[in-house]
């Protein structure tokens, strides 16, 4: 067996430059408004070792894409840690969202830009998701259909609320996220006194608060 290759750190080096040069791009004009020559004098590197790196744009697209959602799916990790109730994790997960997109506005905008595939229970970012859905289910928590329509229902609204946030910043934030997190319970089935109180404690524990 051949030994491993050991990492290169100047190619190490380019790939990360041309991945944080799409995410600054990305996050101002629509993906197909950016040409790989801009990224790569963004990145400061030969157009030729974008190739070296990624067949095509889309390829970096999808790249820029999965971390920014790795970086919000750990953040919902770690603030649903130790919460069992299907109906508070799903909101303070909405909620985690909203405080995304005032913590990293640039990765933010990237995902409202990068949605695609978003609201599909089979996608691998919705795993997470779709098993808090399907628990709310089997428990009575949730009234929905079918788990495709809970996770349509959270994505659709956490997208807005993404966008929402990031044009009104940071004070209208807790706001923003105690209303359409009592809107995502009641979509949900959750009576609606109940999830009043759940959004306006996700909200505030989680959007005004730093996790």
């Amino acid at each position: 067996m051949p030994p491993a290759r050991k990492p290169d750190p100047r190619r190490e080096r380019t790939r990360k430059a041309l991945v944080e040069a799409g995410r600054s791009l990305f996050a101002l004009r629509p993906v197909d408004a950016v040409s790989i020559d801009e990224i790569v004098e963004a990145a400061g590197v030969a157009k030729g070792s974008f190739y070296n790196h990624f067949v095509d744009r889309d390829a970096l697209v999808r790249e820029v894409a999965r971390l920014a959602r790795l970086e919000l799916e750990s953040a919902v990790g770690r603030i649903n840690a130790g919460v069992t109730d299907p109906a508070a994790r799903t909101v303070r997960g909405f909620c985690a969202a909203v405080r995304f997109a005032v913590d990293d506005p640039a990765d933010a905008r990237t995902l409202t830009r990068l949605f695609a595939g978003a609201t599909s229970p089979t996608s691998p970012i919705n795993v997470g998701l779709a098993g808090d859905i399907a628990a709310g289910l089997a428990t009575g928590r949730f009234s929905v259909p079918d788990v495709e329509v809970g996770v349509m229902t959270v994505m659709g609204l956490a997208q807005a609320a993404l966008s929402r946030a990031l044009d009104a910043g940071a004070p209208p934030a807790v706001d923003i996220a105690t209303r359409l997190g009592a809107v995502l319970l009641r979509g949900l089935g959750v009576e609606s006194a109940e999830a009043e109180v759940l959004a306006a404690q996700a909200a505030d524990q989680v959007v005004r608060t730093q996790f």
